[in-house]
């Protein structure tokens, strides 16, 4: 009873890790764990951080001084001097500066969300490109036991060929046919024929025998025909089951850099298994035409990008224009006396300290600078839109292109299914007919290759919709 209990708690515990994780969990897990995108991700935050760096007022100044020997005055001897500035941008400078920040951070964001879309496009392409060389695998090995087994019929028909030998075989070909009835002719009263075909030499009394023998050599050239025949049937099928085990080693070799690169997409142990889906159903295209478009216009984020970076240059205009205008200043000064002697009286005199209000305007006069900032901002404006529209014809080409290989892979497999189903029932009756008479062999060989590489074509068929499908749903912006 203790192990019993001891074995349910040890199930319960490893029940999570042994659960087959599905392909959105690994979306999950790589979001949560890519390197890139963590790095996208603290891009974005930083610049978060350059808002209230660049709405702050710049630091105010404080100056000392001290004389080495105090300066006569009239209110005393000055000891030394302190004195605090604070500059003023121009009004609604500060806040173009913020707006500026704050859209080169929205475009760090957009950036950052373009980072998570490939990389869950990455993961579903490399994630079904393990699940087509899996599926391809079964399929060579269902076809290798079913060569197998061919190979086991070929092999037994080839061992029984020679207790089969007898004279009249079950099965004749059209060459016995036609040997068996000369024989049987040159026996019966066409003995004159027989005399002529043989020449002068050839007497009657031996036409008989002559015939008897020619019954026989047929019989036997049939047990031999069929009995060589069998064998080139066997030699044939392990031909092909040498060919089909090479492409299984290379396939599954094949697996193993998707495999190291899936880990790597989601920072795990390069080695560490990987849950596939059992099959794969054809997929539907995400939506209409027309909404496709509208979600890629609103949505996309090198789109997005480029629409803040447009924003960020128009505030950068706009601070160009203010920041060619004065800067305020206020200050005070602090002035530290001390008290003098005064020659004539004797007396000491003032040693009061004061205290002086002060402003301070900047003046822009050197306009070039201004107005080639204002210039820059203008050209960054122009060129983020025309990135823009660039960016919009990229992804509608981008578009069509993978409407089309959706169509093709969607075509494809419909058309597939019927080439599949008439090769099966031809290889039925094939087969049938080869348990039964022996005749046929190469053509089995020939449309089995053909379904399988009608099979093969499916597969990739299917791979290539749903891939087709995932980057639509990238383009979109949205996640399935």
């Amino acid at each position: 009873m203790k192990k019993i209990v001891a074995y349910i708690a040890l199930l319960l515990v490893l029940a999570p890790a042994l659960r087959a994780q599905t392909l959105q969990e690994y979306l999950v897990t790589s979001g949560e764990n890519n390197p890139l995108l963590k790095a996208r991700f603290a891009e974005y935050q930083a610049a978060l951080e350059k808002v209230p760096q660049a709405g702050a007022l710049p630091d105010p100044e404080a100056n000392f001084g001290l004389f080495l020997k105090p300066m006569e005055r009239l209110m005393g001897n000055q000891v030394g001097e302190a004195s605090i500035m604070q500059m003023f941008p121009w009004f609604g400078t500060l806040g173009a500066a913020r707006n500026e920040a704050n859209y080169m951070a929205q475009m760090k964001f957009a950036s950052f969300i373009e980072a998570k879309i490939n990389l869950y496009h990455d993961v579903r392409t490399t994630w079904l490109g393990m699940y087509r060389i899996d599926e391809e695998v079964q399929l060579l090995e269902r076809e290798l036991a079913i060569l197998q087994a061919l190979e086991r019929i070929a092999l037994a028909r080839y061992k029984s060929a020679p207790a089969g030998a007898a004279p009249g075989p079950a099965r004749q070909s059209p060459g016995t046919s036609s040997s068996g009835s000369m024989g049987s002719t040159t026996t019966g009263s066409a003995a004159s024929g027989m005399a002529g075909m043989g020449g002068g030499s050839a007497g009657g009394n031996t036409s008989s025998k002559a015939g008897s023998s020619t019954g026989m050599t047929g019989g036997g050239m049939t047990s031999m025909a069929s009995s060589g025949s069998s064998m080139v049937d066997v030699i044939l099928i392990r031909v092909q089951v040498k060919d089909l085990e090479n492409r299984l080693l290379l396939l599954r070799d094949s697996k193993k850099p998707l495999q190291v690169a899936f880990n790597n997409l989601l920072n795990r142990q390069p080695g560490q298994e990987i849950q596939l889906a059992d099959t794969l159903q054809p997929v539907a295209l995400p939506a209409a035409l027309a909404l496709i478009q509208d979600s890629i216009l609103q949505n996309h984020p090198m789109l997005k990008m480029y629409e803040w970076d447009e924003k960020a240059r128009e505030a950068q205009y706009r601070m160009a224009q203010l920041m060619g205008r004065p800067m305020l200043g206020l200050g005070l000064n602090y002035m530290v006396f001390k008290p003098r002697m005064d020659e004539a009286t004797e007396m000491r005199m003032g040693g009061k300290n004061m205290v002086m209000p002060m402003v301070t305007v900047t003046l822009p006069i050197y306009r070039k600078k201004y107005n080639a900032a204002k210039r820059e901002a203008k050209f960054e404006q122009e060129a983020a839109a025309l990135k823009k529209e660039a960016a919009e014809n990229e992804l509608f080409t981008e578009l069509e292109n993978l409407l089309y290989d959706y169509q093709r892979a969607t075509s494809t497999l419909q058309l597939l299914e019927e080439q599949i189903e008439l090769n099966e029932q031809a290889i039925r009756l094939l087969t049938t007919n080869y348990t039964v008479a022996g005749a046929g062999i190469d053509e089995i060989l020939r449309q089995r290759q053909a379904i399988l590489g009608y099979k093969q074509q499916q597969l990739q068929a299917i791979t290539d919709q749903h891939i087709a499908v995932s980057a639509i749903n990238r383009m979109m912006n949205s996640d399935y």
